[in-house]
């Protein structure tokens, strides 16, 4: 029988979806035993597009580019994975949706805007450089996507079982759970009667075995999709929703924050709508579409006149 065919790519992305994949460890032997990869830019400066029965495409969408890049991989591909948050959100590069593109460029090249920048003459890059897209887009908005693996990155274990369903010819079922069900904090469904932000935990005793919104931590677990095995809270840290919301489905139209938007009211309605802002530093959009602005429909207005 004759070997199934990987290819994979990244777009507007920071590569840590593609270490996920190289952090499956001795897992790879399985994938390998069934698969050869055929194009892969993290392992091949590779230029053409090659058929390939299964696609992996990591980043989301913010330049020309991309846009050709993610359309010749569906074209050569029977089968495409959209692997992390920003392909199949946006991730936090989709923040920069808040502002238009004159915005991000008069803040990024101008002397005087931006720190760090040595640009006396206020040149932007014009010359072999793609142009940006009006906006951060997820992947799905350019090309139809088969299978969606969030996270920020996507756990290593949760990329092996996903590729090895694929090459199996089984379905890929990924557990309807939020990230409070693998969380280990003890929960006592106590009212929270007060909320803090997070730096101002420094120096603080936290419990290491209680909730975290129990003591007083905005925690975005109860409405994340929890694909992660509740990694973050279990060293410590609350968690932000790289996951996305439960079970998303990738049709156009979803809003993402609105199951934040629901919960925050929950926490407002016990602790006043002051706390909750001042919890989230007065910026909801920071808490509700950390990961997912691009994929919302707040996200997707047209640009600022």
């Amino acid at each position: 029988m004759s070997k199934a065919r990987i290819a994979t790519e990244w777009l507007m992305v920071c590569s840590g979806c593609h270490i996920s994949l190289l952090d499956i460890h001795e897992a790879i032997l399985d994938v390998l035993a069934k698969a050869d990869i055929v194009r892969s830019p993290v392992l091949a400066d590779v230029k053409e597009f090659v058929p390939a029965d299964v696609g992996i495409i990591t980043g989301g969408i913010r330049n020309e580019h991309n846009i050709h890049v993610a359309k010749e991989m569906r074209k050569n591909c029977k089968i495409i994975v959209s692997l992390g948050s920003c392909a199949c959100f946006g991730g936090t590069p989709g923040l920069g949706n808040l502002y238009t593109r004159e915005e991000i460029f008069d803040k990024v090249y101008y002397p005087g805007n931006c720190m760090g920048v040595d640009n006396p003459l206020g040149r932007e890059p014009r010359d072999d450089v793609p142009p940006l897209t009006e906006k951060v887009l997820p992947l799905s908005s350019v090309i139809d996507v088969d299978v969606v693996v969030p996270g920020c990155p996507p756990v290593p274990e949760l990329i092996a079982t996903g590729v090895m369903a694929l090459l199996n010819g089984e379905p890929l079922n990924l557990p309807n759970q939020s990230v409070c069900e693998p969380c280990p904090r003890e929960k006592s469904h106590e009212k929270i009667t007060e909320l803090k932000r997070w730096y101002k935990s420094a120096g603080e005793e936290i419990d290491p075995d209680k909730c975290f919104l129990e003591q007083g931590y905005v925690c975005v677990g109860p409405v994340t999709w929890g694909l992660c095995d509740a990694r973050c809270t279990k060293v410590g840290v609350p968690c932000r929703g790289c996951h996305g919301p439960l079970n998303p489905d990738p049709v156009e139209g979803t809003d993402p924050g609105l199951d934040t938007t629901s919960f925050l009211g929950t926490l407002a309605s016990q602790v006043g709508v002051e706390q909750v802002m001042e919890a989230m530093g007065n910026d909801p959009v920071s808490i509700m579409y950390q990961h997912q602005f691009a994929y919302s429909k707040l996200g997707k207005l047209k640009e600022k006149k």
